[in-house]
């Protein structure tokens, strides 16, 4: 007869393959769904004569563009939250609800530890490999990969940029997953911060990755980057730590930069779902500072709107999309039409 303890971990492990093949929807977002797309299409309207030209300059003079694009951008995501709680009211109780809940939810002037300079160096690193295992346990890196998959060459290397890239998580694990799938790619993990940097270069050295470069690159600036210099230009799980406008300025400059597409993910914004993630850090880890990271990276994540929204404000626009996918990520992509075929 099974264990207590067996049991706990078959159920465990059912629990966990459950939900990285179908994800958990976030609480409210069913409810939501159309209430957000009226209001994205309202707000695009809404700033449009203000939009278009500035997406015109931002083909030829991106670093003078580039404020006007965060400022306008930060306002868009604004109005369009406002119009959200305004039509979610017009359309009975519940969705009202759920959008004065989302509207409280993600209202926080919290901050991630791992953000804090003045963190110990071997908490950071401790709380960094429990980040690891936690996408291990969600299978968040394949996830990503899958994604990523559509915007590689069928034949040949692909060249990817991963932007905000930390410690190299998604870069050293995409590099393995490619190996493990006889896929080509060529990546470069970059980041503002040399110190992450350093840790990405150390990781690969011990897992003997040779695919996978460094760099310290501002992710928000891809002036000193050729076009078409690499492939794909990648972000995930960073999102959150931009603001909108940034979001926005990223996601044009790697357009303009990438070429054949662009892939941001991150994960989306709930309550629910960050109680679930903050308990299990807890249960496996044992970890305060990675459980109260996660409440508040829940809690600054965008939903897939208001990335589209982000998108479609500024050059470029036309070609992004802004989908769920499980288990329980926002992605943001866009296919650059005038790309060579494979």
């Amino acid at each position: 007869m099974a264990s207590n303890g067996e049991r706990h971990r078959t159920w465990l492990a059912r629990a966990q393959q459950t939900f990285v093949a179908t994800g958990a929807p976030v609480f409210g977002s069913a409810l939501l769904t159309n209430v957000r797309r009226q209001a994205l299409e309202e707000t695009l309207g809404r700033f449009a004569t203000q939009a278009e030209p500035l997406a015109e300059r931002f083909l030829w003079d991106p670093e003078a563009a580039r404020p006007e694009l965060q400022a306008l951008a930060d306002r868009a995501l604004t109005q369009m939250r406002a119009a959200v709680t305004l039509r979610a009211g017009e359309r009975g109780l519940a969705r009202a609800a759920a959008a004065r809940m989302d509207s409280w939810w993600r209202a926080t002037e919290g901050h991630e530890h791992i953000d804090d300079e003045r963190l110990a160096a071997h908490v950071r690193v401790r709380i960094l490999s429990h980040l690891d295992r936690m996408n291990a346990f969600f299978d968040s890196y394949r996830a990503f990969f899958r994604n990523l998959l559509p915007l590689c060459r069928s034949e040949g290397p692909t060249t990817v940029l991963d932007l905000a890239a930390g410690h190299g998580g998604f870069a050293l694990a995409a590099a393995e997953l490619a190996a493990q799938s006889g896929r080509q790619l060529a990546i470069t993990a970059s980041d503002i911060k040399p110190e992450y940097v350093e840790l990405a270069r150390a990781s690969a050295e011990l897992r003997g990755l040779s695919n996978v470069t460094f760099a310290v690159q501002n992710a928000l600036d891809l002036t000193t980057i050729a076009p078409g210099r690499y492939d794909v230009i990648t972000c995930t799980q960073s999102l959150h730590h931009f603001s909108a406008g940034q979001v926005a300025v990223m996601f044009a400059e790697a357009c303009r930069v990438a070429g054949r597409g662009v892939l941001f993910i991150d994960g989306a914004r709930g309550a629910l779902n960050a109680a679930g993630v903050a308990g299990l850090s807890l249960l496996l880890f044992r970890d305060r500072e990675l459980s109260h990271d996660a409440l508040v990276s829940f809690r600054r994540f965008f939903v897939p709107e208001e990335l589209e929204l982000l998108a479609r404000i500024g050059p470029w626009g036309s070609t992004a999309r802004a989908f769920w996918s499980p288990p329980g990520h926002c992605v943001l992509a866009a296919d650059k039409p005038a790309r060579a075929a494979s």
